[in-house]
């Protein structure tokens, strides 16, 4: 694919991934189409760009989509309660621990460009994406974190139609914080 159609299809998967984080923020069921969209451009794209923890992260995205449309339309959309800490804690310490696992494995068995940052993200993501779809409003403070990462990694791939994406995500984040906690 030219350099071109790559930034084409950038843009529209930008597009598709903000319309999904701007839905979901107000808890609008119309999100998962709109993410299942996102996630299969941006596989294809953060394949091509040899970021290949993403791309198994946005096949994870197309699954959990489905499943998050089914949950919203079983549970109606209500919001659940925050976790504890100690759950908080077991999340942080077993993404760590996968991160560094996978982290190696990438930097050992691939060419991946950032292999650790590429493992936080995609990890991280997985455990937010469980807590969002399970409708708790913790998962908020996870995509802060994530996002914020993201803007990092996407820049240095220059990928910087996702790269503000991701700027945008960072801000969308702490409002749905506030959207879901208030």
């Amino acid at each position: 694919m030219t350099n071109k159609g790559l930034k084409w299809l950038e843009g529209v998967a930008v597009v598709a991934g903000l319309s999904y984080t701007l839905l979901i923020t107000y808890g609008y069921v119309w999100c998962w189409i709109a993410a299942i969209i996102s996630s299969l451009l941006f596989l294809y794209i953060c394949f091509i760009k040899r970021i290949y923890a993403e791309s198994l992260l946005q096949a994870f995205y197309i699954f959990t989509s489905i499943y998050g449309w089914m949950h919203w339309n079983d549970s109606g959309g209500g919001i659940s309660g925050s976790l504890s800490w100690s759950i908080h804690g077991m999340i942080i310490l077993s993404g760590t621990a996968l991160v560094i696992i996978t982290g190696a494995l990438l930097k050992k068995m691939t060419d991946a460009a950032t292999p650790y940052i590429d493992s936080f993200t995609t990890v991280f993501s997985i455990f937010a994406t469980l807590l969002m779809i399970n409708l708790i409003p913790d998962n908020w403070w996870y995509w802060i974190v994530i996002d914020a990462v993201s803007v990092y990694l996407y820049y240095k791939r220059k990928l910087y139609f996702a790269t503000a994406l991701f700027v945008l995500y960072t801000l969308l984040a702490v409002n749905g914080l506030l959207e879901w906690t208030a």
